[in-house]
């Protein structure tokens, strides 16, 4: 892994007319301003969105280089893994991937290598290399005649991308990606380096959002939500596109309420009566923070107060059962406690006991239930 990462082998692998990105924040705007992008579908545009997001987490700053699997990559951004080879494809075909090392599946690695796990492929981060000089201004008298000025649009070369399907109908929102603002940017790149920084869980996943301090000053509880948000924006990718100011705004309410970060993040995927959502929150999302509210929206009173949460719901279910189980044992101890007080005072009045066959007994029991549920039901009607 050491030699596939190394500046020689990377440099090497690199195509002509392109180059390494200098950061990977300069690499992810060369692919999000490609012109060729504003082509794909709406679902096209957000799946590589997400596409990019992953490989800014999981590259080397080093080396500049991102070693993963396409199964791991599907699995989390919910997509096939034929769909993650054709955004990578893409963007090799874009000149801002480069292949340093293929992958290759454990049950072909030769035995001779000693190796029993398969390996995964390492790409190079490029971008397109800026022309080294123009030419002359003779060269462009004697070429004006017979070259005509392929720069009028933003129309990427034939195969680069796929045509749109001819019958899909597209909204002038769709037409074009509005190009991310310098602010916007800014916001996501201090998420990304807050949550690059993570080696655990930022706040516990069910534990209620509070300061960790007994002073609980206005500080405290900011850090505190902005932990909390954080935490539920590392499991959302589709969060990350907005700020965590944003996220605690949203979730202020609930976390108030005493909803924890898996409480918020079940409320992503699931409806209050229990049926998971259809869509999940990785692909066809173009505002991630009015979708953040409507989830959340769909958990809250209309007088502005959040449901029950989940883990709420669980421990009042737990508190129920204890209580139910403390007075069944009362119950018994008080039935015992008779039933010997009688044998008692039957054995020093020297009468003799009779006891009666379980059936009996068993059958008395049962009346007596049915007479004291039917006088409860008269008393609440």
């Amino acid at each position: 892994m050491a030699y596939e990462r190394s500046k020689a082998v990377v440099l090497r692998a690199v195509p002509k007319g392109c180059r390494l990105a200098r950061h990977v924040v300069v690499w992810k705007r060369a692919v999000l301003e490609h012109p060729a992008l504003e082509l794909m579908r709406a679902d096209g545009r957000s799946n590589m969105a997400a596409l990019v997001e992953v490989i800014a987490l999981q590259q080397d700053p080093a080396s500049r280089t991102w070693r993963t699997t396409w199964a791991w990559v599907a699995e989390r951004l919910g997509v096939h893994e034929d769909s993650v080879g054709r955004m990578i494809r893409r963007l090799k075909d874009w000149g801002l991937l480069a292949v340093v090392a293929t992958g290759r599946s454990a049950r072909y690695t030769p035995r001779a290598t000693g190796k029993k796990q398969g390996e995964a492929p390492v790409y190079a981060l490029t971008v397109p290399a800026p022309p080294a000089s123009g030419p002359t201004p003779a060269e462009n008298t004697s070429e004006e005649a017979a070259v005509v000025d392929i720069n009028v649009g933003p129309v990427p070369p034939e195969g680069v991308c796929s045509p749109p399907h001819t019958r899909e109908s597209f909204s002038r929102r769709d037409a074009a990606t509005p190009r991310p603002s310098a602010k916007a940017a800014a916001q996501r790149r201090e998420v990304q380096a807050a949550l690059a920084q993570r080696t655990a869980a930022l706040w516990p996943a069910h534990a209620t959002v509070r300061p960790l301090s007994g002073r609980g000053s206005r500080s405290d509880w900011k850090q505190a939500y902005r932990l909390a948000g954080l935490e539920i924006q590392h499991h959302a990718l589709v969060l990350r596109r907005i700020t965590t100011a944003y996220v605690v705004s949203v979730a202020r309410a609930h976390f108030q309420a005493g909803w924890t970060v898996a409480d918020v993040l079940h409320a992503l995927d699931w409806a209050p009566n229990g049926h998971r959502y259809p869509h999940d929150a990785a692909t066809g999302i173009e505002h991630p923070g009015a979708w953040f509210a409507a989830r959340l929206r769909a958990w809250t009173h209309q007088d502005g107060t959040p449901h029950r949460s989940p883990d709420q719901r669980q421990a009042a279910e737990a508190e129920q059962r204890r209580a139910e189980a403390v007075a069944a044992s009362a119950r018994h101890a008080a039935r015992q406690a008779a039933e010997a007080s009688v044998a008692d005072v039957t054995v020093r009045s020297g009468a003799s006991v009779v006891r009666r066959p379980v059936k009996e007994r068993f059958a008395a029991a049962y009346a007596a239930g049915l007479a004291e549920a039917a006088r409860r039901a008269g008393a609440a009607g």
